[in-house]
């Protein structure tokens, strides 16, 4: 993982228990939300994130599972 990575990793982290912290994520990444949680996902789920322990990888995906579903239209 390169440094963005690592930088999305800890916003993701850092924002999970507030939110997720949405409305921040274009500005600091230059990304919309919905990309950045489908690539904190793929880091988490490729095991990317050898750097956290399986609980805290664990609330992570389920964080942005979440938010990829919340952002899916309704039908």
């Amino acid at each position: 993982m390169d440094t963005y990575d690592h930088a999305l990793l800890g916003f993701a982290l850092r924002w999970s228990g507030y939110g997720g912290g949405d409305d921040y994520i274009f500005t600091e990444f230059g990304i919309p939300p919905r990309v950045f949680y489908q690539r904190v996902l793929w880091m988490v789920e490729k095991r990317l994130a050898s750097d956290l322990d399986l609980t805290m990888r664990q609330q992570l995906r389920e964080h942005c599972l979440a938010k990829l579903t919340s952002f899916q239209e309704p039908r």
